[in-house]
């Protein structure tokens, strides 16, 4: 049964925070108090607006950026399928990213390192709602050899799951006019998702070689790793003084993951009877019952899971000297990446975000901001290791620009995430997930 739980290494890849399917859009501290970022100049273009780094005034910007992340995380398995209730709030504490811009004339140079994708690390106590449904697969399993026999799902260790993408983007951004730019790079992507944790089952077994009551552990440690290349483009429009247009578009990036996990399945206690015949007959029979689940069966082997390619345009808009409005879309293209079958039953999904920044003075702004997401998902998709929740984000912020050569930037926002229920290939429903964030950025940008 070696790797035959790799799947649940997606633990983590449900969001941590914003964007669709396996997407982070925050890199920036910024992004938390108006996550409209795609139409402004700034040194955080260097990820969000690449074209608009050439309308900086020249000089070598450096801007470093964390986040932390208040996550809570909960499963709750519908009684049918045993009813208990699996929560992680596990934090994640410290999240970095960095932008680099090196403007010279009608020509710039950006750099963006941070985690593109993935949702950090997660600890769900008493195991998690699949190893509950996957007991009731074991049950049904075991009915053909009686009709008597009884599964009943113990509980299980704290289950610790982890999945990140780190993304290393440059590229060279270049003005074609005094209003018009365009933008190109490269994105190297580098996919880690870690998977550990103990289920145990309470076996109830009767029959001509009657077992009075034993029990069987299921014990998973696995990993996948992958890397990828992709690129990106942008163009930036300055119609006026006041109005700007920022576009972006990122490509697929083709993620080979190799997995190297195991799970062995074990029983404790005495078998009566025939002994080792019995304890390999019911064995044999979980691990078969594992293999067919429709949550692990695609993931048995090493398999293809790309990042889908994704679409951005912003507006930013002067109202008045001290009022600056924002709106942008992001678009990704889910159903194209469908390699394998990892995306199926997803719809493409989009975000919609406008923010507002208000000038206090010359030092002092304040921000604030809101995002609708939609990610694709829907009862078809949802599972443990994988459930994107539509959500609704509220961000506000404040930024301090002591002189011409720093800013500094405190945020924070909170994402009130839609309730999403699974449904399995009979049409029942088997568990409800839920998620609620707070997140807290801070950000300082130096030039020189």
């Amino acid at each position: 049964m070696k790797k035959s739980l790799v799947i649940l290494s997606l633990l983590a890849s449900a969001n941590a925070f914003a964007g669709s399917i396996d997407y982070l859009a925050q890199q920036d501290a910024e992004y938390f108090a108006h996550p409209a970022m795609i139409g402004k100049v700034g040194v955080s273009g260097a990820y969000y607006n690449p074209a608009g780094t050439v309308f900086l005034e020249d000089g070598l910007y450096v801007q470093l950026n964390s986040q932390t992340l208040f996550k809570t995380y909960e499963m709750d398995t519908k009684e049918n399928f045993g009813g208990l209730s699996h929560e992680s709030d596990h934090p994640s504490a410290f999240v970095p990213s960095i932008q680099i811009v090196k403007k010279e004339g009608d020509r710039s140079y950006f750099l963006h390192a941070g985690a593109a994708a993935g949702g950090g690390s997660v600890k769900y106590k008493n195991g998690i709602s699949a190893f509950e449904v996957i007991g009731q697969e074991i049950h049904s399993g075991l009915q053909g050899l009686s009709p008597n026999n009884k599964v009943h799902y113990l509980g299980g260790s704290t289950v610790n799951g982890s999945s990140y993408y780190i993304n290393t983007t440059f590229g060279i951004a270049q003005k074609i006019n005094p209003k018009f730019s365009v933008a190109g790079g490269l994105r190297f992507m580098y996919a880690m998702r870690e998977l550990n944790g103990t289920a145990s089952y309470d076996l109830n077994l009767t029959g001509e070689e009657a077992i009075k009551k034993e029990n069987v552990r299921v014990d998973i440690d696995s990993e996948r790793t992958g890397w990828g290349v992709g690129g990106v483009l942008g163009f930036n429009y300055q119609p006026t003084e006041k109005l700007n247009i920022g576009f972006k578009y990122e490509t697929e990036v083709e993620l080979n993951l190799d997995a190297d996990g195991k799970l062995d399945t074990t029983k404790t206690g005495k078998f009566n009877g025939k002994g080792e015949f019995i304890k390999d007959l019911i064995i044999n029979k979980i691990d078969g019952n594992l293999e067919a689940h429709p949550v692990i069966a695609e993931w048995l082997e090493d398999d293809r899971r790309n990042l889908p390619a994704m679409m951005a345009l912003g507006v930013s808009y002067e109202l008045t000297d001290r009022i600056t409005l924002l709106t942008s879309g992001n678009y990704y293209f889910i159903k194209d990446a469908n390699r394998n079958g990892c995306y199926e039953n997803y719809d493409n999904g989009y975000e919609i975000s406008v923010g507002v920044d208000y000038k206090l003075n010359d030092k002092w702004t304040l921000m604030a901001g809101y995002q609708y997401t939609d990610t694709g998902a829907n009862e078809n998709t949802y599972k443990d290791t994988d459930y994107a929740l539509d959500a609704d984000m509220y961000g506000v912020g404040v930024k301090y620009t002591p002189d011409e050569t720093k800013e500094f930037i405190v945020s924070y926002a909170y994402v009130d995430y839609k309730n999403g229920t699974a449904v399995n290939e009979k049409g029942h429903e088997t568990t409800t997930f839920k998620k609620e964030v707070n997140a807290v950025g801070l950000s300082a940008a130096f030039k020189f």
